[in-house]
């Protein structure tokens, strides 16, 4: 099979603190090889089976130049547990959407670190 649709790179925190927004970037390359070299893509993810959030929601695709880079952007509230994330590359055919590559990543949870509030001595006795 060849590659229309190539997921070059998948950038996202390593670590994300339970409740943060966590911004996943999907750089898709058009290889071009339709005809003219332009093709629809899209970009579909899911972290530990729930569905990302995509800026260009609900039809999240773009009608890209041969050889050319696009930035698909999604996000997600990092939950209490480390995550999968997976993301898929589609093309369109000219009848049906074509799942065309794939890539997959791992967010750990962030270490927190003890913070503590103000700290006082109500009551103290000399030994």
């Amino acid at each position: 099979m060849t590659l229309i649709a190539q997921i070059v790179n998948v950038l996202a925190p390593q670590n994300a603190s339970p409740g943060s927004n966590v911004i996943v970037d999907v750089n898709v390359k058009n290889l071009g090889y339709a005809p003219g070299g332009y093709n629809t893509i899209a970009i579909t993810g899911k972290f530990n089976g729930i569905n990302l959030t995509w800026q260009f929601d609900p039809e999240n695709w773009l009608y890209v130049a041969p050889q050319e880079t696009v930035v698909f952007r999604g996000w997600f509230t990092m939950p209490s547990q480390k995550v999968t994330v997976t993301v898929w590359s589609w093309y369109w055919d000219g009848a049906q959407w074509v799942q065309d590559d794939t890539a997959s990543m791992e967010i750990s949870l962030e270490a927190l670190a003890p913070t503590f509030s103000e700290f006082k001595i109500s009551d103290y006795e000399a030994v």
